[in-house]
């Protein structure tokens, strides 16, 4: 059979939830399972079943990519997707461009060289996509500065008429100032924050999403004293309901909320951050990739291929992500595709023989080939499109 099952690889990060991802291909430990990784970069290279990695399978064997796009990218899968559950706030992140990151990776050499910190992980792009399995609240872009301030004036009007309204001449300053700020006055900012939060009447869950006041109460509980907490009032809140996708393009400030989803990007792991975590911030570096402009978030728009199948507009020629309910599809001449099955299974037929992926189990299928694919349920497809 030349479509091959694959294992993904299970990041246990602490903003993750305990269920969703054990939901799907078991394996529960009680602890959070926040990502589930379906590629072959180094971070987390999916097995093969029956040995090896898929790195391994894709850069020997040619015809997985297929010729053109083996050359084209030297070898290795351009994209990766990801099963995301997420409980808890991420951190405000932002993701570098093709030029951004192989300057940054360049640059970075001597200082991985020597074990020391870095910014980059890798030469790639960081462009993405997330599709809701359940609904998903997010922050994504920022708003118009004016629209900023009148809600900082609303919601912490002393800090606003002392410092805020100053630093408020347009958004990258706004943004930088915070972060340099005395920890005091940040202090004073953020009890202000809590203070209005716990008082107003403003309910942190709108049906199945939350609002934004209930984002910045849970940045609250999760990083009570990151300035970062504030955010949820400078950006925009993003809500999708199941089977909605929107794109997050180079440049863009943003952070997932709460939610399962799957995630299709760049086969990167390049990952800048700005506020509401522990971990390392090279705010130079951020400012430098940042696209400080107001954003009007557009969500992806989907058709139907030529196969029937649903596919939805993609942020970069590098991948798109399709979705595939119970029916038969008959398929030729397609592109280098990760599969996953959410709900049911997938049966697959090539010259005679025949696999099956149940729900949770993951195949990567090579460039060209031509295949019968029967599903009861959904899956959905990541592909690598022709160039």
């Amino acid at each position: 059979m030349e479509i091959k099952k694959i294992k993904g690889v299970v990041k246990d990060y602490a903003w993750g939830n305990s269920d969703f991802i054990p939901s799907l291909i078991g394996g529960a430990t009680g602890g959070p399972q926040a990502e589930l990784w379906l590629g072959t970069h180094p971070s987390g290279d999916a097995a093969v079943v029956g040995g090896g990695h898929l790195s391994e399978l894709v850069h020997d064997d040619r015809k997985i990519l297929g010729d053109k796009q083996w050359e084209k990218y030297n070898g290795r899968l351009p994209l990766l997707m990801k099963v995301l559950a997420i409980a808890k706030p991420l951190s405000l992140q932002c993701h570098p461009n093709k030029a951004q990151a192989e300057a940054g990776w360049k640059r970075e050499e001597a200082q991985r060289a020597k074990g020391e910190a870095v910014s980059y992980q890798d030469d790639n792009e960081k462009c993405e996509m997330i599709l809701a399995l359940s609904p998903i609240t997010a922050l994504c872009g920022f708003r118009d500065i004016e629209v900023m301030k009148a809600d900082l004036a609303a919601v912490v009007p002393s800090a606003f008429g002392r410092v805020l309204r100053g630093l408020a001449t347009d958004i990258e300053n706004l943004f930088m100032s915070l972060f340099s700020l005395p920890d005091e006055e940040k202090k004073a900012i953020l009890d202000e924050l809590r203070a209005s939060l716990s008082s107003s009447s403003d309910p942190s869950w709108d049906g199945l999403f939350l609002t934004r006041s209930g984002i910045s109460r849970e940045c609250l509980t999760e990083y009570p004293d990151d300035i970062g907490c504030l955010f949820p009032f400078l950006m925009n809140v993003v809500h999708l309901q199941v089977g909605e996708a929107m794109p997050i393009t180079p440049g863009t400030l943003h952070a997932y909320v709460f939610g399962n989803g799957i995630e299709v990007m760049n086969d990167s792991d390049n990952v800048l951050r700005g506020g509401l975590t522990k971990k390392r911030m090279d705010l130079p570096e951020l400012r430098s990739i940042m696209i400080f402009k107001s954003l009007n978030v557009a969500k992806c728009t989907s058709s139907k291929d030529g196969f029937g199948r649903t596919v939805f507009s993609s942020p970069s020629p590098a991948f798109r992500l399709l979705s595939v309910s119970s029916g038969t599809y008959e398929i030729k001449d397609d592109p280098v595709a990760i599969i996953l099955v959410t709900e049911g299974c997938a049966r697959f037929s090539v010259k005679g023989e025949s696999l099956m992926l149940e729900k949770g189990e993951a195949a990567v299928i090579p460039a060209g080939l031509e295949y019968t694919m029967s599903i009861r349920g959904v899956a959905y497809i990541s592909e690598v499109p022709d160039a």
